[in-house]
């Protein structure tokens, strides 16, 4: 591999390192998940310009010790999600999958960047909905909506769907393991099967009511810690109480 390449890419975590110094955890569509330092970057224009969630062609020297950065090419900063705090927590929601995962194909990268972008002028629910629905159905976490992943039985039209904490899916009524504890209604599951059909970003001109909205979001967010099979730290210790 050269030792200098420019590769596109986001922010997806930044740490402090020595005194002046930043490991910046970078999310590239050609390269993965990579980490860089960028040396005498909390006194540098250099972090001003790469800052958590900022979107730009990054160019980078490799070393003995690994990747460092040189310079950057800004798309854009998001600053909008550091200024509301829900934002900014479905932001973290959406980059913890992302490590956690370890996942970094560039259909991931499409949709962690447009998720990005839609938090900045879209309802938070609706994004933290479509993303998280769609980061699972990739991941093959998920269900279709259609027939139940467990006994492949269609579902019926106005079947309620209860849940399978052993394989982390809506399921049926006969395949339920947590006692109607997550019950999804016809309608919520009729939106989760059409905006899979529709993919990430035509799914958000999906229109449901503001209480429909919330109750498909609080939904995601309870079913998540089943259907992922990692530590979500970042809704552990996050301002949502679910």
């Amino acid at each position: 591999m050269d030792r200098d390449i420019k590769t596109l890419g986001i922010v997806v975590r930044t740490m402090n390192i020595k005194e002046r110094d930043k490991l910046l955890t970078l999310f590239s569509p050609s390269l993965g998940l990579i980490s860089i330092v960028s040396y005498g970057a909390r006194k540098s224009i250099k972090i001003a310009k790469a800052p958590l969630y900022t979107e730009g062609t990054f160019s980078l020297e490799k070393g003995r010790s690994g990747w460092t950065m040189k310079e950057i090419d800004v798309l854009s900063t998001h600053d909008i999600l550091h200024e509301d705090l829900d934002r900014q927590q479905a932001a973290l929601l959406f980059s913890d999958l992302i490590i956690t995962s370890k996942s970094a194909e560039p259909e991931l990268y499409i949709l962690y960047s447009e998720a990005l972008d839609a938090l900045e002028y879209e309802d938070f629910e609706k994004v933290t909905v479509e993303f998280v629905l769609h980061f699972l159905s990739h991941e093959g976490l998920s269900g279709d909506y259609i027939s139940c992943p467990v006994c492949s039985r269609t579902y019926q039209e106005d079947e309620v769907l209860g849940f399978s904490s052993t394989e982390g899916v809506a399921v049926c009524h006969d395949c339920d393991t947590m006692n109607g504890a997550l019950l999804l209604p016809p309608n919520a599951r009729a939106y989760l099967r059409r905006s899979l059909e529709l993919g990430f970003k035509d799914s958000l001109s999906l229109v449901v009511s503001a209480e429909q909205e919330h109750r498909i979001f609080r939904y995601m967010l309870r079913t998540l810690p089943y259907t992922f099979p990692g530590r979500l730290r970042s809704l552990e210790y996050g301002i949502w109480r679910i």
